[in-house]
């Protein structure tokens, strides 16, 4: 920002009013105040800023006004005025002043820091070359009584000085989190610093199934690297349980230890049940062995903060550290509207945010104390009551020199600029050249106490300006300081007391409700805009959370250039906008101000003005340049007075979100709008709701008024942020009556308008689930009176029924500013989450806050108090408000102030941990970066620069950190040999973190620069609700959802899902074109990474479900950019995405063609894996079925994924906006009813099958991919990975192999003829397993690879193996093994040994084959007969309002029709039906194994219903033949229970034709 250029002169007619210092009453009525007079502020030479200035030495009386015609008359304010003077105008001796005289005086000359470039701050030494010589005249007091006229009561000496404080807006956050503080101080209580394991969260019918299977436990301990076995361990059993017998195995400290997960740093309780811990539950369903490890119990001591500072000084100590995490563009400098030749006139280069620079703080402070110390001289000798005798010649200096003083302050604080503190100079001035004038009359040598008096009023108006001033300046950049007024004993002197003794008037507070005033606001000056403007104006609207109540504006404007060229641009309004109809007694506590800036431009043809807001005014096209805004009521609930400076935001570049004050305090080069609230001492009293509301029947109105409520309250609604859910068009109303049953009378058209007609029936509705929210937005009016009514409504409904958590965020809306509502929404969200459901919904609570009209809320201070004693939920909070740091420029103080409090109350070594964190990051971001630029050897680069990381950063292994994206994991190293990098355009980095504790597993994750990974995090969010609402509702869709952390802008990690591979990769080994027409590459991947038949089985059923879960989400969403590089699927079967780069409906394209032209993906490829690979008739059927049932229970519980979804909105993430939202509300089809949505989405099923283009896309990436490459550029070869087992086993996975011999060896035709050698490998346990002799040479060559000197031989054999050749071979490999096991263990327990030596499928069908005593190889299943696989059809009932719904979904296995397919239709009954009048027909299908998803609708009640019989039948379709039936099945409807689901697959009575 610029100094302001703004001063305020004292006009000709003006100047009697000033007080003069002979001829005054001593005596002041406060009743015959004279109206207050505010001069006006008008534009003078910057070049008066220069902060070095010398003297001028022009005598008082021979200074002119450079500029006499630019002042304009004074503008006269109401009694109600910012400043109220106590003047008679009619005691004043006009007779004493020189009007011509005083004309030519120049205001701004001598004293005033606005003028004289050279000039500099009056000092005492230099008061002789500017006052007129004159002698000295003493101040004779011969009379006690003149001494008596001050009053005893003076404070004095006065004092002053700048104390560390904080704004008043944030004062009560600091008050909490300091109390915080201090009570965990004073108890001495700490986190135990045992991070527990998750339990699982919703306990589904699956997870129920799996608690009754046996587990085999391995534990790891510090003594040993291989795992002891506990085999056979119920899943019921408890921790405590498990280690009594392990202690049957070894011996350890049962008190002292503790069991801890082998991934990660997270324990288990003694007293947890292994099926409830959520690990367990992930392990079974990913095939993957149960690790954990004994340890001993952590202790963590109470380590008390060495530093016991206030919350004032650590934000102060921490402000240059977390203030570079912002952005280093301005926030204005993109667009010409608010920058082109922008004038920069402070002599300081570094603009940066004044409080994040601590050492100009600290420069700040002592300037203005050393100024202070000046002023208290000068003031304190002038009030001192024990004067008796002061010379004339001595009070004009002290006089002068505190005008010199105040210039001083003027200097260091010349961003702004204040009319009022330069009015209390020119008067103290112009009371000083009366003295001089007096001084120079012989006649007049004694002054009587009248003028001491009223200098002592001048004096005491002058140090409150001054106090104003740089409070003002304080709180325009939120400088964390105030002013204090202290006395010699170095006690605080009360700021009132001081106000009494001046001029300046306080009246006193009163109600604002007893106000009968129009609300108003004085539009003063805008500063520092660009020069390329033509006219300007402000447009001041009044909002109320989302809606603009009123509008006023200012007169169009025209730019005015001056004519000296450093010139700042500059508009000086001078302008009272009176709102009409707004009441000061009808203004709502959370009103704000919103002021918009438009502006004409001298060539409107730019090209850069093209993305500004344009509006027409008075026929003028002009353009938004830019906005700020302005709370009405403080904390206390006080309306607010006097001046304020607002910095303008680029309305180019920021949108206005939020319900308080807001102000560009970031870019001290923004412009300025200067604007003063009349004071007017109003406070807005204490709502006292009503006490006689009470909740009344539902039954007790009309049937036709429940039936239209009850609509009025379903109706589907977007629950945006215009909530515009209340329709009162005319039209729209007309419609609606027509809806409405004839029975209601034309006097009951009360509710014809839906708002009036809810609100007026809000007693019958109390009871009804979500009909708050639709209540209160039925509520036009907020106003006191209202809102007693209102809040009598929250209170009954609170004391009625509970407010859950999707009630809860739908008041927590923007359309629903009132803080009582939100307090409330608050309490009852706090009430029914979860701490695992708090950090779900953190990225919406951080986001919510932006409304709230206060800096401190019930969730903020809930918050804070969680994170005390949950540290995952703090280390969420830390990295979600680091990011906020980086991306919400408009609300970054308010993000900033939480993340301190966060600092502030967690304890030192977590505050390091924390530290240690985002230090690791920096360090990776610059390796990523000079990586990106390195275009010679990047995989070299990357290995030297983390050799440097785990020696600098680490320390080598001495230092440890916790990673951002997976608390529970502490490394101290990264694992160079693993690390890797992807070759894609931004280069991310494959980072593989050892773990501190040796027998733990590394961690995996990318570390990622150049993509905005927010985008990500909201969409793994959504499904982390979708997969938590599926749950609940007892499907669980096996969704494999990995972590995302944004570490800083564009950059972070994401967490890697291990065991997986992309769809490319999988079709790879099946070449470009087989692998991507055909349909068994998925299928022959999975059944080569599954050993045996369950864990197959189980894979297919996981790839079942996960699929059918993403094929629902994705489709939601709207997941674009979906190709077989970005689908991934785990060798347990899990099918899961990545990349949400393009997402809600934003489709990725090649020039204007749309390449996602699939609803989803879905291809016939996952179909013939889920079918067992072709042999399963129903696996579609049921494939339709998970997918049906998903898509409903997400259409069941939209309400939350729309409101959640909208909260997101004011984010500024990449295309999330109301749009996005409304893409996934029509995704989500809410017109169509049950039965047609299972249509629907079946329809899209198909579509997806039988798309041909995502086949296509997957070709062309496949064929875009380098020959030969696997996408990265690893920094180890492969060799521990052979041919034949496509996964690397160690010793912890398989354990310690103790001894290997071929015991046989047997002849296998499969295309052609081979051997197997029979292996006996005996660990713990004894397998066999079977391996042919090219896959022993294969082994050979790889340890001979990897260990050049063990010195082991192997033949290789040319010849065609027959039983001689078999014979010879095994003694070769028994000799070989014999060799080979007498080696080291670095080699005998490699990863290359174990993982050779593993079971395989291939073992366990063998294995399995000959326990059941059959010739070769078992395959998987069998084709199973029809004849044993009869004929079902599901057939799914629904009664609902009267009406029974007969849905048929599908049929299985029907009979084949002379050896083709059969044309079968749906025909069904109501038996008895003599006349066959329940008679319904479906359409015609074309399969043995049809979907028909018909839907028959009866309309009776329900006790007829349950007399009858359904009765269904399939029949078969012949032309020219007639019909025949396939099968029936009879259905007792009495039997039926309609509480529940009823879809159930019935067997049919065959019939033959």
């Amino acid at each position: 920002m610029i100094p302001s250029d703004c001063v305020s002169s004292t006009l000709k007619n003006s100047l009697p009013l000033l007080l003069s210092p002979l001829n005054l009453s001593s005596t002041i009525n406060n009743s015959t105040k004279s109206l207050p007079v505010t001069p006006v502020s008008t534009p003078i030479s910057p070049k008066s800023f220069t902060s070095n200035e010398s003297s001028d030495s022009t005598p008082l009386d021979q200074v002119h006004f450079p500029y006499p015609d630019a002042f304009p008359l004074p503008r006269q304010l109401t009694p109600s005025g910012d400043e109220s003077r106590s003047l008679k105008r009619e005691e004043i001796n006009q007779n004493l002043i020189d009007l011509n005289v005083a004309y030519k005086l120049s205001a701004l000359d001598t004293f005033d820091p606005l003028k004289q470039s050279n000039q500099s701050p009056i000092l005492p030494s230099e008061l002789d070359k500017v006052i007129p010589n004159t002698s000295d005249v003493v101040i004779q007091i011969t009379d006690t009584s003149v001494i008596s006229t001050v009053s005893p009561a003076l404070p004095y000496p006065i004092k002053l000085r700048l104390k560390l404080s904080t704004c008043s807006e944030l004062k009560p956050i600091s008050r909490f989190v300091q109390q915080i503080r201090n009570e965990r101080q004073s108890q001495q209580t700490s986190t135990d610093g045992i991070f527990y394991c998750k339990h699982v969260q919703h306990l589904t019918s699956q997870h129920i199934e799996q608690n009754q299977l046996p587990v085999t436990l391995y534990i790891f301990t510090d003594s040993s690297t291989e795992p002891i076995r506990l085999p056979n361990i119920s899943l019921q059993s408890t921790v405590a349980n498990i280690l009594y017998q392990l202690l049957e195995k070894i011996t350890f400290d049962y008190n002292q230890s503790i069991l801890k997960l082998r991934s990660c740093e997270e324990y288990l309780r003694h007293d947890d049940i292994l099926c409830d811990i959520e690990y367990v539950y992930n392990c079974i369903n990913s095939l993957k062995q149960l690790q954990f490890v004994l340890v001993k119990k952590p202790i963590c001591i109470f380590q008390p903060k060495q530093d016991n500072i206030s919350f004032e000084q650590f934000c102060l100590n921490q402000s240059e550290k977390y203030f570079q995490t912002m952005k280093q563009t301005k926030l204005l400098e993109s667009t010409k509207s608010l920058n082109k030749n922008r004038q920069k006139i402070s002599l300081d280069q570094t603009r940066s945010f004044l409080s994040s620079n601590p050492r100009w703080l600290e420069e700040f402070r002592q300037n203005i104390n050393l100024i202070f110390e000046q002023i208290e001289q000068c003031f304190n000798n002038l009030i001192n009551p024990n004067s008796s005798i002061l010379s004339i010649n001595k009070q004009i200096k002290l006089n002068q020199e505190l005008i010199g003083y105040c210039k001083k302050v003027q200097n260091i604080c010349s961003d702004i600029q204040s009319s009022s503190f330069i009015d209390t100079q020119h008067e103290l001035k112009f009371y000083t050249i009366q003295l001089i004038k007096q001084s120079q009359n012989e006649n007049e040598q004694v002054l009587n106490s009248q003028i001491s008096e009223n200098l002592i009023q001048l004096l005491y108006d002058l140090l409150l300006a001054l106090i104003k001033y740089i409070q003002a300046y304080c709180q325009a950049f939120l400088i964390p300081y105030d002013v204090e007024i202290y006395n010699d004993e170095n006690k605080s002197i009360d700021i009132e007391q001081v106000k009494s003794l001046s001029t300046i008037t306080t009246p006193n507070p009163r109600s604002i409700i007893e106000s009968s005033k129009l609300f108003s606001v004085h539009i003063d000056s805008l500063f520092s805009l660009p020069s390329n403007i033509k006219t300007i104006r402000v447009v001041v609207h009044l909002c109320y959370g989302n809606e603009i109540k009123a509008k006023q504006m200012t007169k169009l404007m025209s730019f005015v250039r001056h004519s000296y060229s450093d010139s700042s641009s500059q508009i000086h309004f001078d302008q009272r906008l009176i709102f009409n109809d707004i009441y000061l007694c009808g203004l709502q506590r959370e009103a704000l101000l919103l002021f918009e800036i438009y502006a004409s431009f001298i060539d409107d043809t730019d090209s850069s003005l093209s993305s500004l807001v344009s509006e027409v005014f008075d026929g003028i096209s002009m353009r938004l340049i830019g906005w700020c805004s302005q709370a009405l009521f403080d904390h206390e609930h006080n309306l607010i007075s006097g001046e304020y400076y607002l910095g303008i935001f680029d309305a180019a570049t920021t949108i206005p979100t939020g319900f308080y004050s807001l102000r560009n305090i970031l870019d001290r080069d923004c412009s300025i709008l200067t604007i003063t609230i009349p004071h007017q001492s109003f406070f807005l009293p204490n709502i006292q709701a009503r006490k006689d509301m009470c909740a009344k029947n539902f039954t007790e109105i009309t049937r036709d008024k429940q039936e239209y409520l009850c609509r009025l309250l379903d109706r589907p609604s977007l629950l945006l942020n215009d909530h515009s859910i209340m329709i009162t068009n005319e039209s729209s109303m007309d419609n609606r009556k027509q809806q409405l049953s004839p029975k209601i009378s034309g006097t009951d058209y009360e509710f014809t308008n839906e708002s009036h007609f809810l609100w007026s029936n809000r007693d019958f509705l109390i009871h009804k689930p979500y009909a708050l929210p639709k209540l209160l937005r039925s509520r036009s009016v907020w106003d006191y009176p209202s809102l007693i009514d209102i809040y009598s409504l929250v209170n009954e409904i609170n004391h009625h029924r509970k407010i859950d958590a999707i009630e809860s965020f739908e008041l927590l809306l923007p359309a629903f500013p009132d803080m009582y509502i939100r307090s409330c929404a608050y309490r009852s969200l706090i009430l029914h989450i979860t701490s695992y459901e708090l950090m779900i919904y953190l990225p919406q609570i951080l986001q919510i806050i932006k409304f709230d009209y206060y800096y401190s809320s019930l969730i903020i201070e809930y918050l804070l108090q969680q994170c005390i004693n949950d540290y995952y939920l703090a280390h969420k909070l830390y990295w979600y408000l680091r990011q906020l740091l980086l991306t919400e420029n408009i609300h970054f103080i308010r993000y900033y102030y939480i993340f301190m409090s966060l600092l502030y109350i967690i304890e030192e070594y977590f505050y390091i941990e924390l530290e240690n964190e985002y230090n690791l990051c920096i360090n990776l971001k610059n390796i990523g970066l000079e990586l990106k630029n390195n275009t010679l050897n990047k995989g070299y680069y990357l290995i030297e620069e983390l050799k440097k990381l785990n020696i600098e950063f680490f320390q080598s292994n001495q230092r440890s950190c916790r990673l951002p994206c997976q608390f529970s994991f502490i490394t101290n190293n990264i694992d160079i040999k693993s690390c890797s990098i992807f070759r894609s355009l931004t280069w991310p980095m494959k980072l593989v973190f050892n773990s501190i504790d040796l027998s733990s597993e590394k961690y995996y994750s990318i570390y990622k620069i150049g993509d905005d990974l927010r985008q990500d995090q909201i969409v793994l969010q959504l499904l982390t609700c979708m997969d938590k609402i599926w749950k609940s509702n007892d499907i669980d869709f096996r969704l494999s959802l990995f972590n995302v952390v944004q570490t800083q802008e564009r950059c972070g990690f994401i967490e890697m899902i291990t065991e997986s591979e992309t769809l490319l990769e999988i079709e790879k080994p099946l070449g470009t074109i087989k692998g991507s027409f055909g349909e068994s590459a998925l299928y022959d991947w999975l059944s080569s990474h599954n050993a045996n038949e369950r864990d197959f089985r189980i894979a297919l059923d996981n790839l079942t479900y996960s699929c059918a879960g993403y094929c629902v989400a994705t489709y939601i969403l709207g997941i674009g950019d979906r190709h077989n590089e970005n689908i991934m699927v785990k060798k347990s079967g899990h099918l899961f995405h990545i990349d949400f780069g393009k997402y809600l409906g934003d489709r990725q394209k090649f020039g204007w063609f749309n390449r996602d032209r699939a609803p989803f993906i879905f291809t016939k490829q996952m179909l013939y894996a889920m079918s067992d690979g072709g042999t399963s008739n129903d696996a579609m059927h049921r494939f339709v079925d998970l997918c049906c049932n998903a898509f409903c229970i997400l259409r069941q519980n939209s309400s939350l994924l729309l409101i959640l979804l909208s909260h997101l909105c004011s984010s500024n993430v990449p295309n999330l906006t109301y749009d996005a939202v409304r893409f996934v509300y029509d995704r989500l089809a809410p017109s169509l009813n049950y039965a047609e949505s299972i249509t629907h989405f079946t329809e899209l099923i198909v579509d997806s099958l039988n798309s041909t283009w995502t086949t296509l896309n997957g070709l062309i990436h496949k064929i875009a991919q380098p020959t030969n490459s696997n996408n990265s550029l690893g920094l180890t070869s492969k060799d521990t990975i052979l041919s034949f087992v496509p996964k690397t086993y160690t010793v912890s996975t398989d354990g310690k192999i103790l001894f290997v011999q071929v015991v046989n060896y047997e002849k296998r035709i499969k295309s052609s003829k081979y051997y197997l050698y029979e292996l006996k490998v005996v660990r713990l346990n004894t397998t066999y397993n079977y391996r042919t002799y090219n896959e022993f040479y294969e082994f050979y060559e790889r340890l001979n690879k990897q260990f050049p000197l063990i010195g082991l031989d192997l033949k290789f054999s040319e010849q065609t193996e027959d039983n001689i050749i078999a014979q010879r071979h095994l003694r070769d490999i028994n000799e070989f093994l014999e060799n080979l096991f007498h080696l080291t263990s670095e080699i005998t327990e490699s990863d290359l040994v174990c993982t050779f030596f593993h079971t395989t499928q291939r073992d366990q069908q063998i294995n399995d084959a000959k326990e059941k005593s059959n010739e070769g190889l078992a395959p998987h299943s069998s084709q199973i007969s029809s004849t044993n696989n009869p004929s079902k059809i599901r057939i799914q009932l629904t009664y609902d309002n009267r009406k029974l719904f007969v849905m048929a979904r599908h049929a299985n296995n029907l009979p084949l029709i002379n050896g083709n397919e059969p044309k079968p239709y749906c025909k069904c009954y109501l038996f008895p039906d003599e006349f066959k009048l329940t008679k319904r027909k479906g359409k015609l299908a074309n399969s043995r194994n049809p979907i028909f998803n018909d839907t028959f609708t009866y309309e009776m009640d329900l006790a007829e219903i349950q007399k009858r019989i359904l009765h269904v039948g399939i029949w078969n379709n012949v032309l020219n033949v007639g019909n025949h039936v396939l099968g029936t099945v009879d259905i007792v409807l009495s039997d039926i229970d309609w509480s529940k689901e009823n879809a159930c697959d019935y067997t049919f009575t065959t019939r033959n034709s």
